[in-house]
């Protein structure tokens, strides 16, 4: 059959329309996408989200001077962090720490893995008190799987079972612990996320960083 000429742009511009609306259908189907950072691990999301290069939640305030990189903590994200009680390892309640600077870690996570073996390495990691979250999480690309949390037995035995994984060595005795839905477990969304105090601020530093003089400066 032979079409005349305006006949076949009608029908070209009909299959156009069409497939416009498959592909508009497809890219508006609900679909979990994981937001990323450079280094760090996001937690998922229920809710479909576009990628960007933004932080997940406002943990920090970039109106205000910088220090070493780092961008100053939010005073909503200080306020959760030092407000909200943590569980230490026999499973009692107890405050923030405010004496030295504090890694959230996923005991799963990758990039924690990177950080901790890092910090490990150069004998820097005594000098931060960690803090685990997302406990219900895991890594199926590395083997770990989800699994649920409930008390601080079971968050020190995901860390021992993770770190042992990974190859770390290193003490979970004296890991905190914010429960899975507490408000430190939700304001954290990536990890590692680092709270490092100076002349009276705290500052927030996310994802894996390799350098060592980095460390070692930010750390004391």
């Amino acid at each position: 059959m032979r079409f005349k000429p305006w006949m076949k742009y009608t029908i070209t511009g009909l299959c156009g329309v069409v497939i416009g609306i498959n592909v508009g259908m497809w890219i508006g189907a609900p679909r979990q996408v994981t937001v990323e950072m450079p280094g760090a691990t996001q937690a998922p999301s229920s809710n479909p989200t576009v990628a960007t290069s933004e932080p997940a939640n406002a943990i920090a305030d970039p109106s205000k001077p910088t220090w070493e990189g780092l961008q100053q903590a939010s005073a909503s994200f200080l306020q959760t962090v030092f407000r909200t009680p943590v569980l230490n390892a026999q499973g009692k309640s107890v405050p923030m720490p405010t004496d030295k600077p504090i890694l959230f870690s996923a005991p799963w996570c990758p990039f924690c893995k990177e950080t901790e073996e890092l910090l490990i390495k150069n004998h820097l990691m005594n000098r931060l008190t960690i803090v685990g979250v997302a406990l219900n999480g895991g890594e199926p690309s590395e083997g770990i799987p989800a699994r649920t949390v409930t008390n601080a037995a079971q968050a020190q035995e995901a860390f021992k079972l993770d770190w042992t994984h990974y190859g770390l060595r290193y003490p979970t005795e004296g890991i905190l612990y914010a429960m899975p839905g507490t408000p430190i477990d939700q304001a954290v969304q990536s990890y590692p996320t680092f709270l490092i105090p100076h002349d009276g601020k705290w500052y927030v530093d996310i994802g894996y960083n390799p350098s060592v003089s980095f460390w070692k400066a930010v750390l004391g």
